[in-house]
């Protein structure tokens, strides 16, 4: 399994292990536990006021629901982008120079590298991150021996994980139709209970641009906020491992297909500078 993939379904362990804590302390609040019944137990006192506790927050509960779904929706975004950036060494690990690139892949790393490079604080980079970008981007341009990419100047957004925001990350080094791949894979159409690729594709744009939309509103709370209930934060859960698993094993594809349309290179002729292979074909 991707560590990366592996780590997220991790974090989502932990999530229904929050929101079963929640349940059973919203349960614990109906518990007959009079004196008599808590009689000679050494916790009496904390079993009392947990039970207290339980009652007041009941009504409030749903705000937690709402918290770790919030959560969710952030460790989903930077799980793509983890994916995203990894599948970019991948790609960037399977040829020798820049020019050998998909072209897509080309010029979005020098689009993206510039964006980043004129505003780095407002993707989180500081000045040793602009210093290092350009050395890379230097690198590339020049011809020398690839030895990587600016992978996080080709993942930055300005948007949250909408459907279309996550298959423009993707087309940028053109892994193209992610979302009809994602249509096609068999545990998101049990999912989803649909045979149909086409559906299954819909379907999880859907519920994927359902999800941002409630991300947004509890991050921005107002006064005709429903928060999310116990089985709603659950199902996105859900949908985020299938949506996660999916695309991980489609990365793993895309690693190793992408470079089937590379372009050719001579071999350079003596005398020539060895580091800037002549490009045949684009």
């Amino acid at each position: 399994m991707n560590p990366i993939l592996k780590d997220f379904i991790l974090d989502l362990t932990r999530l229904r292990r929050m929101l079963a804590l929640a349940e059973t302390l919203s349960a614990f609040r109906c518990c007959a536990l009079t004196a008599e019944v808590i009689e000679g137990n050494p916790d009496k006192d904390v079993i009392g006021k947990l039970q207290a506790a339980a009652k007041e927050s009941h009504p409030d509960m749903p705000i937690l629901n709402g918290v770790l779904t919030l959560y969710l929706a952030g460790r989903f975004e930077n799980f793509v982008r983890e994916l995203f950036e990894d599948l970019c060494d991948s790609v960037a690990g399977q040829c020798t120079y820049f020019s050998q690139l998909p072209k897509a892949m080309r010029e979005n790393l020098i689009k993206f590298t510039a964006e980043v490079v004129s505003s780095p604080r407002k993707y989180g980079h500081a000045e040793n991150g602009v210093i290092a970008f350009v050395g890379t981007l230097a690198e590339n341009l020049n011809g020398y021996p690839l030895k990587g990419v600016n992978n996080k100047c080709l993942s930055i957004t300005s948007e949250n994980m909408w459907a279309d925001t996550l298959q423009e990350i993707f087309g940028r080094i053109g892994a193209n139709k992610v979302w009809e791949r994602l249509g096609q894979q068999a545990p998101l159409q049990i999912f989803f209970h649909i045979d149909d690729p086409v559906k299954a594709t819909s379907e999880s744009r859907k519920v994927l641009n359902d999800f941002m939309v409630l991300r947004n509103k509890i991050a921005h709370p107002s006064g005709d906020l429903t928060w999310p209930s116990l089985d709603q934060a659950l199902k996105y859960i859900d949908f985020c491992e299938k949506i996660a698993t999916a695309l991980s094993d489609i990365c793993a594809v895309w690693a190793t297909t992408l470079g089937d349309k590379l372009p050719v290179t001579e071999k350079v002729t003596e005398g020539e500078n060895a580091s800037s292979p002549v490009v045949i074909s684009e």
